[in-house]
């Protein structure tokens, strides 16, 4: 009987100490988990603002070579149009129209930019909320006891992953069709004025 008994301690010391292992490893996972989110977002907020200061600089350039080119151009279509016969308004009309189709290349530039950013945005998003809740995921696998557990663990990761990856999917290509109807905006408008 007294060695029933110490069995049962043994057992009972046992099973406390696997319990108390699990308890801490869960924490110790929560803890990288949580350490590694942010991470994910810091990395996540300085890929969108490099992205942002790059698209600035972008415009920025494509405004001075706008600027530069439609002055370029002015210059030689003086110079070309006097042996042409052009007449200075005739190269005026010229200069205008380039710098109209320069400025429409700029806005195109500038839909194009804003629109990258969202999808850019949405999809760093994503992965950040992904990450987050594959880590709440680790913690729950080591909650589990059995094999059912286990794999009904296993099915709702799966499902919720999948879930989310259609909802950000369906998302994108809404920004993807705003972008292009953004983008198919400043075109048509050049060129109803052209005509």
């Amino acid at each position: 009987m007294a060695h029933s008994r110490q069995e049962e301690k043994t057992t009972h010391a046992a099973e406390e100490t696997v319990r108390r292992t699990g308890e801490k490893a869960a924490e110790q996972s929560r803890r990288i988990g949580l350490a590694a989110t942010q991470a994910g977002e810091e990395i996540a907020e300085v890929s969108a603002n490099l992205f942002q200061q790059n698209a600035e600089m972008l415009q920025n350039t494509w405004r001075r070579e706008v600027d530069m080119a439609t002055t370029m151009f002015s210059r030689s279509m003086d110079q070309l149009g006097r042996p042409l016969g052009f007449s200075g308004q005739e190269a005026q009309g010229a200069v205008e129209r380039s710098a109209r189709n320069a400025e429409t290349i700029l806005q195109l530039a500038n839909a194009m930019t804003k629109g990258v950013n969202e999808i850019s945005r949405e999809y760093f998003d994503f992965m950040r909320q992904r990450f987050e809740s594959n880590m709440d995921h680790m913690n729950e696998l080591w909650r589990c006891r059995t094999p059912q557990e286990l794999a009904a663990l296993q099915t709702e990761v799966v499902r919720d992953n999948v879930a989310s990856l259609l909802e950000s999917s369906r998302r994108m290509a809404d920004m993807s069709r705003r972008l292009a109807d953004d983008a198919r905006k400043p075109i048509a408008e050049s060129m109803g004025r052209a005509a």
